[in-house]
């Protein structure tokens, strides 16, 4: 995937670009902010509406619960959707899923989707607001361009050194948790035969993800699956994966000690967490409160991100064998400047 200009169409969840260049000093605000953005239209990236899906009683596989009928029609949809995931996994994952959360395109390690806690999924893995996740994902998509150009040289060094690490796997299995639009895909451009399992609770996201995928030529040279999940739920066995990939996803979810156990738990023994988060500046004391009085605005906007988190800290508690971590900052992004990446050994 290159970085080159994003399409024009914008909706309301463009806010959270108008957010971070109305707080950048001397950038353009509203919708300067918006036209300040030098783009052309992008017809292989077309909204769509939420499918049309049958609402009579429908049986998860594996799990022989019957669905449909009840309360709320958007938990039966996003558990159907779950289930035929899991059930082109199981079965080999040879076939594009015909709602289009997995499309395996090469025969790989292929790790094994698996229905998460019942439990956890039911706390964590809320019911969604179908026109805002649609709004949130071309936002996004089309939205961070500038960031991940001026993120890309940290993160390309990063990648390098977990993809350095694989190396001697003929097949490693990289789980993307909050895999978005998956802008991460460029890094990936060049490693053959990797099994690539992107999960988000925002089914909105996929086309993007595919997109980028293609743009970066890794279909179908490795195999690429998305499916619905949430972080703190991951619908993986334990011990399962090579490499966890997190980046810009822990400030926005619901329980992040309980996401990064969750990553832990998926991990086999010295398996990979790389992560890259923007968290509460630990250099500068008027951004920090700034962050701090902003965090409430920006949860409403911007699909729960929180600018006042201490990932750092989280990730440094959750018992890895061994943790590369550093803290820098970036210097156009204002809010979002502060950042802790680095890799986490299980």
């Amino acid at each position: 995937m290159g970085l080159d200009s994003p399409p024009k169409t914008w909706y309301a969840t463009a806010m959270l670009l108008m957010l971070l260049q109305s707080t950048t000093s001397g950038g353009p605000r509203g919708a300067d902010a918006l036209s300040s953005y030098n783009c052309s239209p992008s017809p292989s990236l077309p909204w769509r509406a939420a499918p049309s899906l049958p609402r009579s009683a429908v049986r998860m596989a594996a799990s022989g619960k019957e669905l449909g009928g009840g309360a709320d029609p958007e938990v039966d949809r996003r558990r159907w959707l779950g289930g035929v995931a899991r059930t082109a996994s199981l079965v080999g994952g040879a076939a594009a899923c015909s709602t289009g959360c997995c499309s395996p395109r090469a025969a790989y390690g292929l790790a094994t989707i698996a229905l998460p806690a019942p439990e956890a999924a039911a706390a964590y893995d809320v019911a969604r607001n179908q026109v805002q996740d649609a709004m949130f994902a071309q936002g996004m998509a089309i939205g961070m361009v500038d960031y991940e150009r001026e993120a890309a040289p940290a993160k390309k060094r990063l990648f390098g050194r977990l993809f350095s690490s694989l190396e001697d796997l003929a097949e490693p299995t990289v789980v993307e948790v909050g895999m978005g639009s998956f802008p991460n895909a460029l890094y990936y451009k060049g490693r053959k035969g990797v099994d690539i399992v992107g999960v988000d609770p925002n089914d909105r996201m996929e086309m993007y993800a595919r997109d980028s995928a293609a743009r970066a030529g890794l279909v179908p040279a490795d195999s690429l699956r998305i499916v619905h999940g949430v972080s703190e739920a991951l619908p993986l066995e334990d011990n399962s994966v090579d490499a966890v990939v997190c980046t810009l996803t822990l400030c926005s979810v619901l329980d992040p000690e309980r996401s990064v156990a969750e990553m832990r738990r998926v991990l086999k023994p010295g398996g990979r967490l790389l992560f890259w988060e923007h968290v509460l500046s630990q250099t500068n004391p008027a951004l920090a409160r700034r962050q701090i009085e902003l965090t409430p605005a920006q949860v409403r906007r911007a699909d729960g991100c929180h600018l006042d988190r201490r990932t750092g800290e989280v990730i440094h508690a959750a018992g890895f064998k061994k943790l590369d971590m550093e803290y820098l900052e970036l210097k156009n992004f204002a809010l979002l400047n502060p950042t802790v990446c680095g890799i986490a050994y299980k």
